[in-house]
């Protein structure tokens, strides 16, 4: 056989030609990825039923690859190859559990390897994904600023609510920065490493979503004197501040708009939005609004509407024919007349975005959490990218994507995402029980399988947010319920993400119920349970390495009950979880093991150890591998 078909037939006989489901894109850095030492990282998901796999490259050399996860549907095969050891044309060969050869060549799964099957390997610009140190595995406490503590009420909004009414709308109960940065001992008790402000800049909402200037903190919250007070504080104690922001909409007073709704056609600032008609109005018909299913009173929202035409200056027509509840003459998020749309793909409005990214960081920001991400010109993210990290290469990155993000973790825009996918598995197993541990064992390993390791350890983990009803409402007040997702979240790979309030046990439900003011003054309300736990489990967290850095590997998964292992250089530690009533499950690990937190017993037994944890609770297991004799 000669040199150049050395690969032909790597197992010695024609592949099988069933479509198996085996996965490698090399423009995925989930699936290919330089290394810092020169080398590169690959890695292949595929269905069950393989016993080995092996990169070949076109020598017919072939590097046996690991299987580093294995679910019920699931199988994840990855080896490093050294730089001196690279292809520079490679493909795959595979063996089936009954001995069938599979060849995966870039077309797909084929007979034998051709003159033109073969991937190239370009060694200059393999894909890598490089992350902030500082965010691997930090635990994130996410603010809604109104919310979480009143620290000066000189600057509070007039009329502000009393601090723990029921939560509404339009109610500002006058959270601000100066209450956060007196309450940073607090945080740093619960082991945070950042704090995630939800939007701060001048609006005239609760949610500041809907910015009216991006180069001012809204001065009820302590202005621009208030956050320098606040990121004082937090690096005086190691600590980091990541800001959100929406930059794909703003308010109507916004410059930009405002100008366009004075000077219409003629604006400047004209195609920094998308008009489709002049003059900008709104058309509203309250007569379809019951058909509709608009649970609105037709006569409230006339008023909220006519109030909204008398601050904005957008014309609101009312209309008695069929058509739509509500329409506008100018692109806006969802339809929402409050908050028009910036077109990012417009040159003068970009730059005017990006200088407003590259001057929070200047300022001392350490993070930027980008609103409705998918949202915004993907051409966009790289130049934002670029522009941030041009300041401080540091920056984290974070996008708000519900669901597979893959496309905006590729190294070149995000370093993370708000990981919505951790928060449905942990639903599914842990509030509604429509799951058992197997089935989030699986989820799990498609979840990390999805993004190459480090957009994984700085993913924000997280069971609630201030777009969601938290996580106690959500699994029907069961407070075991919050403590084993709080377990999950400290304890897997990334980064963790707290909703202020879930630390003592805060319901409620869909927004604004989920939004409610932090109980300082009802401590008798708190879960000191739930408190204690999510301490504790911060502590772990910051002697433990391995709860940080370590891999990630699935050790038992069924029923009610789920172990994993978590390594980092001689660091083992065992992770069990049980949320039903069973209480004993034997594990094939080997050498000597003893509970360092949370409640069970472990027993050596034969070749593994037999673990017992009471119902609805976890342990935590420090492994010592017994020496060989």
């Amino acid at each position: 056989m000669s040199f150049y078909y050395a690969d032909m037939m790597y197992l010695g006989t024609q592949g099988h030609l069933f479509p198996y489901d085996i996965r490698f894109d090399p423009a995925d850095p989930a699936h290919l990825e330089g290394t810092p030492d020169g080398g590169a990282r690959f890695r292949l998901v595929t269905e069950t039923g393989f016993a080995g796999a092996h990169l070949v490259r076109q020598d017919g050399v072939g590097i046996a690859m690991d299987l580093v996860g294995q679910g019920r549907h699931t199988q994840v095969w990855q080896t490093f190859v050294a730089p001196d050891e690279l292809p520079r044309r490679y493909t795959f060969a595979l063996r089936t559990d009954d001995g069938l050869a599979v060849y995966r060549v870039p077309a797909g799964v084929g007979n034998a390897v051709e003159r033109l099957d073969r991937w190239t390997l370009d060694r200059e610009s393999l894909p890598a994904v490089v992350v902030p140190e500082w965010a691997r595995g930090a635990t994130i406490y996410q603010i809604f600023p109104d919310r979480f503590a009143n620290g000066d009420p000189t600057v509070s909004p007039e009329g502000a609510a009393p601090w723990g009414t029921e939560p509404r709308w339009l109610d500002f109960q006058g959270g601000d920065l100066i209450g956060i940065a007196q309450r940073l001992d607090y945080l740093a008790e619960l082991g945070v490493d950042a704090v995630y402000l939800n939007p701060i800049f001048t609006s005239p909402s609760t949610h500041r979503y809907d910015a009216v200037d991006y180069y001012q903190v809204d001065p009820v919250l302590g202005g621009n004197d208030g956050l320098r007070l606040l990121i004082d504080a937090l690096h005086a104690r190691d600590m980091r501040l990541i800001v959100d922001a929406s930059f794909n909409h703003c308010h109507p007073k916004f410059f930009a708009f405002a100008d366009l709704l004075e000077n219409g056609e003629d604006s400047a600032y004209r195609d920094w939005f998308i008009v489709n008609d002049f003059p900008l109005e709104i058309t509203v018909r309250p007569g379809m609004m019951e058909e509709a299913g608009w649970h609105a009173d037709p006569d409230e929202y006339l008023e909220f509407l006519r109030r909204f035409e008398s601050d904005s200056g957008v014309i609101v027509t009312v209309a008695d024919d069929d058509g739509p509840v509500l329409t506008t003459s100018y692109d806006a998020w969802y339809g929402v007349p409050s908050l028009p749309r910036i077109d990012l793909t417009n040159p003068e409005a970009a730059a005017y975005f990006l200088d407003v990214a590259r001057y929070w960081v200047d300022f001392g920001i350490d993070g930027w959490r980008m609103d409705v991400a998918r949202y915004v010109d993907y051409e966009f993210w790289p130049r934002f990218r670029t522009a941030v990290k041009a300041v401080n290469a540091d920056t984290y990155l974070i996008a708000e994507i519900m669901g597979d993000a893959s496309d905006w973790l590729g190294g070149d825009s995000f370093d993370a995402t708000m990981n919505y996918t951790f928060r449905a598995l942990c639903l599914d197993f842990l509030a509604t029980g429509r799951t058992d541990a197997t089935d989030l064992a699986e989820g799990l390993l498609r979840m990390y399988a999805a993004y190459a390791p480090g957009a994984a350890a700085v993913s924000q983990n997280l069971i609630g947010s201030h777009d969601t009803p938290r996580f106690r409402h959500e699994a029907a007040e069961d407070p075991g319920a919050l403590r084993l997702a709080t377990v999950l979240q400290m304890t897997l790979p990334g980064a963790p993400g707290l909703y202020y309030g879930d630390e003592v046990g805060m319901t409620g439900g869909e927004e604004p119920a989920s939004r409610g003011a932090f109980p300082w003054h009802d401590e008798a309300s708190w879960d000191l349970r739930q408190l204690e736990a999510v301490r504790e489990l911060g502590r772990l967290r910051a002697k433990h390495p391995a709860l940080r850095h370590g891999t990630f590997r699935t050790r038992f998964a069924g029923g009610d009950i789920i172990a994993f292992e978590r390594e980092h250089a001689d660091e083992r530690l065992l992770v069990v979880i049980n949320r039903g009533p069973a209480d004993r499950v034997w594990l094939p690990v080997s050498g000597a093991a003893r509970v360092i937190w949370g409640t069970g017993t472990v027993a050596s037994v034969g070749a593994g150890i037999a673990v017992e944890v009471p119902a609805t609770a976890a342990a935590v297991l420090s492994l010592t591998t017994t020496p060989a004799a």
